[in-house]
């Protein structure tokens, strides 16, 4: 159970670091923009400035689907899973973590792949190597294998199972509350 806990607390922290992190991009992509206009208004366009927005979105679109992971937030088709019994439920969503985690180890095999080969290319404007803007993608898609290991882990485990049984039921608290 140690290596569950573990794994679970990797994936908590990740998601409030790459949460933490992608406020910050986007901060500084709302405020580069912002320069943007202004320089632009006063007939001294900054060179740089849509580049680097442009990785600024980049980095926080592959950081921010592992966040969308973490929490269910992705488009998913569940008709055909909700129509079968329940063991047969949870073997569907074992098999497609599981799915999902080849699928996220491949991009991640693939993905340093590219960015090794990328090493002699730089940017137009801010002449930044590109390996950096392409090393979005293996750390995205790692950050989701965790939280897709975490989710699998969850649920072979029952832990998934006892965080839905424990919200299905009143808190004890609220019930007294509304008694009085």
């Amino acid at each position: 159970m140690g290596f569950v806990r573990g794994v679970h607390k990797l994936s908590d922290v990740l998601d409030k670091a790459m949460e933490a992190v992608i406020v910050f991009m986007l901060l500084a992509m709302v405020a580069v923009t912002g320069a943007q206009v202004v320089c632009r208004i006063a007939n001294h366009a900054l060179s740089w400035s849509e580049e680097l927005t442009r990785y600024l979105l980049i980095w926080s679109s592959m950081l921010g689907a592992g966040c969308v992971y973490k929490h269910g937030g992705h488009i998913s088709i569940e008709v055909l899973q909700n129509a079968m019994p329940q063991p047969v439920q949870k073997g569907m969503k074992i098999a497609v973590q599981v799915l999902c985690m080849v699928l996220f180890a491949m991009i991640v095999v693939y993905g340093i792949q590219y960015y090794q080969r990328q090493g002699g290319q730089v940017s137009a404007a801010m002449k930044v190597p590109m390996r950096y803007v392409y090393l979005a993608i293996p750390i995205g898609c790692g950050t989701m294998f965790v939280h897709a290991l975490d989710a699998l882990l969850g649920l072979l485990t029952g832990r998934d199972e006892a965080a839905d049984r424990q919200a299905a039921q009143p808190d004890t608290e609220a019930k007294k509350e509304v008694q009085e």
